[in-house]
C-alpha cells in the first residue's frame, strides 16, 4: 500500500515495513523505532521514512532477546473540562443534524471550539447565526460518497463505474465535492446526473488501460522480492514517483532490478 496520507498507524507501520505488529511492538519496548509523532499514536511519513534501512537490524534485535517487563506505573488520564456545549449538544441545540454542523464549521459559519478547542462557549454560541441561515447554506442533503456515487452512476448508465473512477472526474475538475464525512468528499445527486456518458466512458476507458501498465505498491515490492517498505523509500530516492491512484508504471518498477 501508498503511504497514508494522515500517517501510520501501528498495524498499516508493521505491515509498511514487513513486520509483524509484534516486532513492532518490541522494537518500540526497546527504543528501536521511535515513538509516534502525530497524536501520540500514528508516525508521520517523514519519520517512517528513516525505518525501511533498519528492518534487518530491528528484526535480529527484537528476536532476539526477551521481552521486557511492563511497567504498570501510569499516568492518570487529565480530566475533561465539561463547561459550554460538544459538537452533539451544540447541534440539538442549533436544531440541526451532525453533518449540517461539521459543513457550516467548515464553510465558516460557526466559528471554532474556544473552550480546549472541543467545546464552544455560551459567548461564542451567541455569533452563530440562526438555523435557517445555516440550512440556506449547507442544504438538506448531505450527498454520497464516493462508492456510493460509483453505484448510482452504475446504475444510471449500465457502465462498471468504480470509486477510482469518481475520484478521478473530481481530480479533473469535472466533479465537485460538496462537503466530506470524516476526511471523504460527498457528492450531489445533481451533480451525478449532470456528467455525460462520454465522459464516463472515458474516465473507465483510462483507468483501465493505466491499471494494465502499473504496479501498486505490493505488486511492484513483489516483483522485485521487497519488503513495501524498502520498496516505497529505493523508489523515492530513485526519483520514482507514483502516478494516478498511487500505483507505479511497471516499466519504471522494472528499471530498480
Amino acid at each position: 500500500m501508498s503511504r497514508p496520507r494522515d500517517g501510520f498507524g501501528p498495524v498499516q507501520l508493521a505491515r509498511w515495513l514487513g513486520i509483524t505488529e509484534r516486532q513492532l511492538r518490541r522494537a518500540q519496548d526497546r527504543g528501536l523505532i521511535p515513538p509516534p509523532d502525530r497524536d501520540d499514536h500514528r508516525w508521520s511519513d517523514h519519520v517512517a521514512k528513516t525505518l525501511p534501512d533498519q528492518v534487518e537490524m530491528i528484526i535480529s534485535k527484537v528476536e532476539a532477546q526477551p521481552e521486557p517487563e511492563q511497567s504498570v506505573d501510569t499516568e492518570p488520564a487529565p480530566r475533561r473540562s465539561r463547561d459550554g456545549f460538544g459538537p452533539v449538544q451544540l447541534a440539538r441545540q442549533l436544531d440541526i443534524k451532525d453533518w449540517q454542523l461539521r459543513r457550516a464549521q467548515d464553510r465558516g459559519l460557526i466559528p471554532a471550539p474556544d473552550i480546549d478547542e472541543r467545546r464552544w462557549s455560551a459567548a461564542a454560541i451567541e455569533s452563530i447565526p440562526g438555523r435557517d441561515t445555516i440550512l440556506a447554506d449547507v442544504g438538506d442533503h448531505p450527498g454520497i460518497g464516493s462508492s456510493k456515487a460509483a453505484e448510482y452512476l452504475s446504475g444510471r448508465t449500465g457502465l462498471q463505474i468504480e470509486r477510482a473512477d469518481v475520484q478521478a472526474l473530481a481530480e479533473r475538475g469535472a466533479l465537485r465535492p460538496i462537503g466530506d464525512y470524516k476526511g471523504w468528499s460527498l457528492y450531489a445527486l445533481d451533480d451525478l446526473d449532470a456528467l455525460s456518458l462520454d465522459l464516463l466512458v472515458t474516465v473507465l476507458a483510462d483507468r483501465q488501460s493505466w491499471l494494465q501498465a502499473s504496479l501498486t505498491s505490493p505488486e511492484a515490492a513483489d516483483l522485485l522480492g521487497w519488503s513495501v517498505g524498502r520498496f516505497e523509500v529505493t523508489a523515492e530516492r530513485q526519483g520514482l514517483t507514483a502516478g494516478r491512484f498511487g500505483r507505479y508504471a511497471r516499466v519504471d518498477v522494472e528499471r530498480l532490478r
